[in-house]
């Protein structure tokens, strides 16, 4: 045998047991057997998404597992409820990057295992309200020794840059439609307006009512107990125990040995996600679709990445919508929203099709974290609409403009001239502010932009304009005040809106329904097999930036003069 088949030989046989090897270890890991007695472990995420990101197609997309999304939680711990197999629930619970209505999600699921009879711990080893109300879910709570528990009240920032634009020698140049519509405060202002503290500060009211009604009733205390000890906090683990807050200190494998010596012992523990990826998808002849709409609102496809986060394209959506709509076995559709809005024109491009869907079959919204702007726009041609308390939703209104780079280019020792040929030419141009009546035009865009906007959620709401604009105006409500206000049908989450659609669509009670979920990403053999061998715990989340550098970034990437249906700032009541 030629050295050069030789090679090429050993090459092959090589290739062939390095392929053997990974199916080898890919059977290991993908065992679908589950022990016959179970203490299901959840190693609750600092990070929880909707929907699978879209697929790439480089290096870090073959490694990037399928990490399980709410519904997918969810869904799994109701069926562990029902498993013969599982006998326990031991939550360990850290930092939590989820908003309120996710929060509520899960929760509401752990509280249906408890009422099925099976016991649920959770092990707290800090962190403040969001954390601790998932685990108010648990019958016991247990805290390490050195543990803190930051139960002391809620609060929402907001950042302006108007300051540094100034330094910089960088002009803002915006208009806005309704009084409540505060994006461009952040570039325009160096503090809230009256209308955007009022706003923000109801958020806040609301979110906190909430989170002690919630608390008393886990706990078994009065609501002004729980204030009491809200206002007494941050509180050390012993503390919290003598406090009512938590029951005993315990670290975490300690928890685990006490959650299965209290089910008789001898007992195996599974993690949920590995408990959760080896269910079989539920078959049945009545399908209904999930949809799940997340992300930044934007044209083109649906897109992920460090810089942008997860971007919403309409044409993605579109699609996965018109699927839904044609396909003949599904018989009615949830869309999942969990979306600060964005762009105007894709906006009204998904809400046409959702309006097209709703001609067919039924069509029920469900809201996650954020529906707001352009995320409650695509929602309002919807059937009925269902949102968690802690939704933030509303903020129906437009708003837009450029930043004039000039004087930050002078700074830095740069020029730019401009030759034109038009009045208007450099309208939209980053090197200089509007005129008076190029601004005056502008800001007629973005008021018509507006009366679209209520006219497509008067449609769909049933409300007349006058009404819509009263409770619009830019404004945020969260879902506890947008239900009062018309805004929304039902508080709830997406077992609320799986049951609405199965009533709508006339799907008996007691018959199987199966998921069908939208937009479907597809990854190659390749992707899913690295996937699986990567690991059972997903680690990949990005760095967290500071707020002022986000700020920054997004404000670099402004999209100019593009009137955009987006929720002001970044809400985060923590």
């Amino acid at each position: 045998m030629s050295g050069g088949r030789l090679a090429l030989f050993i090459v092959v046989v090589v290739a062939v047991l390095g392929f053997a090897v990974l199916f080898a270890a890919l059977a290991i890991r993908s065992t679908p057997a589950t022990p016959s007695s179970t203490v299901l472990v959840f190693d609750v995420p600092e990070e929880l998404d909707e929907a699978q990101a879209p697929a790439g197609s480089g290096l870090f997309d073959l490694v990037q597992r399928e990490r399980p999304t709410v519904w997918m939680l969810a869904d799994g711990i109701r069926r562990a409820a029902e498993d013969a197999k599982v006998k326990a629930l031991v939550m360990h619970i850290d930092g939590l990057d989820w908003g309120w209505a996710k929060v509520a999600e899960i929760r509401s699921a752990v509280m249906d295992f408890r009422r099925s009879g099976k016991p649920v711990y959770a092990s707290f080893e800090g962190g403040g309200e969001r954390e601790y109300l998932l685990a108010s879910a648990a019958g016991t709570i247990a805290c390490p020794p050195l543990g803190v528990l930051e139960l002391n009240g809620l609060t929402a920032s907001a950042l302006f840059m108007r300051g540094t634009l100034d330094k910089v020698g960088v002009t803002p140049n915006f208009a806005q439609a309704g009084r409540y519509k505060s994006a461009v405060e952040a570039w325009t202002r160096t503090g809230m307006t009256g209308p955007a503290r009022e706003a923000l500060q109801a958020l806040v009211d609301d979110q906190y009512d909430v989170l002690v009604d919630s608390l008393a009733t886990a706990r078994g205390l009065s609501a002004d107990s729980v204030i009491a000890l809200i206002d007494q906090g941050p509180f050390g683990a012993r503390a919290a125990v003598s406090a009512g807050l938590a029951d005993t200190l315990l670290h975490r494998a300690e928890l685990d040995s006490l959650a299965i010596a209290a089910v008789g012992g001898r007992h195996a523990t599974l993690s949920l996600n590995r408990y959760v990826s080896r269910l079989e998808t539920p078959r049945g002849n009545a399908h209904i679709a999930l949809v799940a709409a997340v992300g930044t609102i934007a044209e083109g496809k649906s897109r992920s990445s460090p810089g942008d986060g997860d971007v919403l394209g309409a044409e993605t959506l579109i699609k996965a919508l018109r699927e839904a709509r044609n396909r003949s076995s599904i018989e009615a559709i949830v869309l999942r929203v969990d979306s600060p809005g964005g762009s105007a024109q894709a906006s009204d491009e998904i809400w046409e099709e959702v309006r097209r869907c709703a001609e067919k079959k039924p069509v029920i919204a469900s809201f996650s974290d954020l529906a707001a702007s352009g995320g409650y726009y695509i929602a309002v041609a919807a059937d009925t609409i269902v949102a968690e308390p802690g939704t933030l939703t509303g903020s129906i209104g437009a708003f837009g403009g450029k930043l004039n780079l000039l004087g930050l280019y002078h700074k830095l020792g740069l020029n730019v001239e401009t030759v034109s040929r038009g009045r208007h030419a450099e309208m939209f141009s980053q090197f200089k502010d509007f005129t008076p009546e190029e601004a005056t035009r502008f800001q007629e865009q973005m008021d018509e932009v507006y009366r679209v906007f209520l006219g497509r959620v008067s449609e769909g709401r049933g409300l007349p304009v006058s009404e819509v604009d009263s409770v619009g105006q830019g404004r945020v409500w969260t879902g506890l005040s947008a239900v009062d206000l018309g805004l929304v049908d039902v508080l709830g989450g997406l077992p609320e809106a799986f049951e609405i659609a199965r009533s709508m669509a006339g799907i008996d009670a007691n018959e199987t329904v199966e998921v069908d979920v939208y937009p479907r990403v597809e990854r190659s053999f390749f992707q899913r097999l690295f996937a699986d061998l990567w690991g059972d715990e997903s680690d990949d989340a990005s760095a967290e930036l500071p707020p002022v550098v986000r700020a920054w970034l997004a404000a670099a990437r402004f999209p100019t003069a593009a009137p955009l249906t987006l929720m002001p700032w970044s809400i985060d009541i923590r």
